[in-house]
């Protein structure tokens, strides 16, 4: 009996200690100095940590939780998102393990899509944090629209931090960079 009591105890502690190192994306305004110019920034949290990100400019913060939304207010049917998943074991981004990836990928395109195809999936230039990151980049079609999206998928300890840009094929070399570029801010992740 004691033993059992013990064993739930221990389980709950370990369960609220994983709980609190969850990732919160709610974006909180800041801003940082530079040469005497205040440049817009946002923070989010990580157990008691702060976390600081320069999205690309004119585009709109939103979300909550585990997922932020940023959305450029010069394109339609364009969007973009950061969400963090919980993961039991994090598939480390490498070579190996791209075909996981893709398949991650295509999975998560709109049900109803068609001509879904893989354009590319690499271990990504870019590293947040020093972290590798998966790329994967899939267009297709959804209500007569060619669409393209690209995730970089980078794995951390106990969940998975998805970063999403969705458009119209048109948009996607424009939106692209910028949205790239914005993943090197990341601060403290």
């Amino acid at each position: 009996m004691v033993r059992s009591i013990i064993t739930a105890a221990v389980a709950v502690l370990l369960f609220t200690a994983r709980a609190g190192a969850d990732l919160d994306l709610t974006p909180v305004d800041a801003y940082y100095v530079v040469e005497r110019s205040r440049v817009a920034n946002l923070n989010f949290h990580d157990d008691g940590k702060v976390i600081s990100y320069s999205p690309p400019m004119k585009w709109k913060p939103g979300g909550a939780g585990k997922q932020m939304t940023l959305t450029p207010l010069d394109k339609v049917q364009a969007s973009a998102s950061i969400e963090a998943l919980p993961a039991k074991e994090p598939l480390p981004a490498t070579e190996e393990n791209l075909k996981a990836y893709s398949d991650m990928a295509v999975a998560l395109i709109p049900r109803g899509a068609s001509d879904v195809k893989l354009v590319g999936a690499v271990v990504a230039s870019v590293r947040v944090c020093g972290s590798a990151l998966a790329e994967v980049t899939v267009t297709y079609k959804f209500f007569g629209q060619e669409l393209e999206t690209v995730i970089f998928f980078m794995p951390r300890p106990v969940e998975e931090v998805r970063f999403r840009l969705s458009c119209r094929t048109a948009d996607f070399k424009e939106l692209y960079r910028p949205f790239q570029r914005s993943l090197f801010s990341i601060q403290g992740l």
